[in-house]
């Protein structure tokens, strides 16, 4: 009987971290392969560059992976320059990310004091990742289904008659 007890539970624990495997790995395909990463550059950037202020308009290192579209749209008075591209006033400019944009590591940015912006790749995460959303939701869920079965083996101990002579 204990070891019948023991596959049952040890089965329980294995069906729920299973489950959990299953719903992390659902998550991790519908990860998006590609990103549009949107920039906006507010009226009034040029001016404020022209005065010597610091704007933090664009980020120092874009985080980029293959694939991914940078859309920025210039809502200034002014032409702006990034890459090879200018950006006219009200104008919104695609750069699809490719190997040799990456490679670069850097991209011409007339928004910045030192005129470049860098760009830093990523991959999609790997397989790997879907262990640690299991091992969160597999640990606690599989504890509270052994509790609930623990709890119903015993309320069927208490309710079984006894055999009184």
């Amino acid at each position: 009987m204990r070891g019948a007890a023991i596959r049952m539970y040890g089965g329980a624990v294995l069906a729920c971290f299973a489950l959990a495997w299953i719903v992390s790995f659902a998550w991790w395909l519908l990860l998006p392969e590609t990103r549009i990463v949107a920039l906006e550059v507010p009226l009034g950037t040029a001016a404020a560059i022209a005065r010597g202020e610091d704007v933090d308009v664009i980020p120092d290192q874009l985080l980029l992976r293959r694939g991914d579209t940078l859309v920025i749209r210039n809502n200034d008075e002014a032409v702006h320059q990034l890459g090879s591209d200018l950006l006219p006033p009200s104008t919104t400019l695609r750069i699809p990310v490719t190997g040799a944009l990456l490679d670069s590591a850097t991209l011409l940015c007339s928004i910045h004091p030192n005129g470049v912006v860098g760009i830093s790749s990523f991959a999609r995460p790997g397989i790997l990742a879907t262990a640690i959303p299991t091992a969160l939701a597999g640990i606690p869920t599989s504890i509270s289904v052994l509790v609930a079965m623990m709890v119903a083996s015993r309320l069927r101990e208490d309710n079984e008659p006894s055999l009184v002579l």
